[in-house]
């Protein structure tokens, strides 16, 4: 069962403002807190869960996934369950195709094999 202070923390950094500051501080490099190094287990918390409302809303804006994701938490946690699932198969399934090429490769490389002769006389 979740806390009241992850509650709140996933509520703010949810919302538009924390988005667009967030956004804002990746891309210009701004500060979001005072302090940018030592940061406490609250501030890891809510720049994770910045992230993660990001990730989603970059999904909705990509129509990857409707907005009806954000109507409550179980649908976002399932949600990006899903997507990290989704991305391990993806992952898993071009190296196995990247081995099967390889493979490939190997079946096909000809061999060449040189024949040093003594010159005739010596």
């Amino acid at each position: 069962m979740m806390d009241a202070i992850e509650k709140i923390v996933r509520e703010l950094a949810k919302s538009h403002y924390w988005q667009t500051v967030y956004s804002n501080a990746k891309e210009l490099g701004l500060k979001l807190f005072k302090n940018d190094t030592d940061f406490t287990s609250l501030q890891i918390m809510f720049l994770n869960y910045l992230n993660f409302y990001g990730v989603i809303n970059m999904d909705i804006a990509l129509n990857e996934v409707s907005d009806k994701v954000l109507d409550n938490f179980i649908y976002e946690d399932a949600y990006m369950y899903y997507r990290t699932k989704k991305s391990r198969d993806n992952l898993s399934d071009i190296k196995s195709l990247t081995d099967i090429k390889s493979m490939r490769q190997d079946n096909n490389k000809q061999t060449i094999q040189w024949v040093f002769k003594r010159p005739s006389g010596v």
